[in-house]
């Protein structure tokens, strides 16, 4: 009780509520909100951020070598397979639509026609914080050219000692105005706390305390929301919502 209290107050305090932005449209675009929480400098979700943060060499080392990158950010497979599918569900679950042999044949608004079908239909955080093999870097003066993590690739392991050893590169907290071939990089702070980790917080010790209070789903389906995935199903156990809350975090 006392750890949900400390973070309701906090909830309190910031009642315009999780950070989001829209598209050129003016539609709510859940890709742009979660890439841009990191990258937009005292956003109204920040509670605690370094000022400079030195994301200049964080970039360079995320960035592939055909970006004039050191390949050093790699992901795990376990990581990678823990992102939901766009449907919400992970992908171990029945309905998930998941498919982990071989490639696509069409291009779909996130990924192109050959990338493995283990990437496509997932949610938008993925395509936010995880390069894959046949992937485009995210600068938007990028060529465009397939990033090439296989071994021989371009980006590969036979190429150079700067490879990731598990073929996946991180792109999280990379702005995609970010030129690391031509050394021009956004300012961005450092995020150690912002209000998403607060409405998880809230969420998993009340669940703790009064596993029935409707506000234990509110606050994580408000982060579902805003990653753009459905809200978790109704009726959940307290373990299930548990076992939901730490899966999310």
């Amino acid at each position: 009780k006392l750890a949900a209290d400390a973070a309701k107050a906090v909830i309190d305090l910031m009642p315009n509520g999780l950070y989001k932005k829209n598209d050129a449209s003016g539609n709510f675009d859940p890709f742009a909100s979660y890439r841009d929480v990191f990258i937009d400098r005292w956003n109204t979700e920040i509670i605690w951020a370094r000022p400079s943060s030195g994301t200049n060499n964080w970039t360079v080392h995320a960035a592939p070598r055909q970006m004039k990158g050191w390949n050093g950010l790699g992901v795990t497979q376990q990581m990678v397979d823990a992102y939901h599918m766009a449907n919400g569900k992970r992908i171990d679950e029945a309905g998930s639509g998941y498919v982990e042999t071989g490639l696509s044949s069409t291009e779909t608004k996130y990924t192109k026609a050959l990338d493995w079908n283990m990437y496509l239909n997932r949610e938008p955080r993925f395509y936010v914080s995880i390069l894959y093999n046949h992937d485009t870097w995210v600068f938007t003066g990028a060529s465009g050219t397939p990033i090439q993590l296989y071994a021989t690739g371009a980006s590969g392991k036979n190429g150079s000692h700067d490879h990731t050893e598990s073929g996946y590169l991180l792109t999280k907290f990379v702005s995609p105005n970010s030129d690391v071939p031509n050394n021009r990089y956004t300012t961005q702070s450092w995020v150690y706390f912002r209000l998403a980790e607060m409405y998880l917080n809230y969420a998993e010790a009340l669940n703790e305390y009064s596993p029935t209070n409707a506000d234990v789903a509110k606050y994580v389906n408000l982060v579902r929301e805003r990653a753009g995935i459905p809200a978790l199903p109704a009726g959940l156990s307290q373990a299930d919502m548990r076992e939901r809350i730490r899966h999310e975090r």
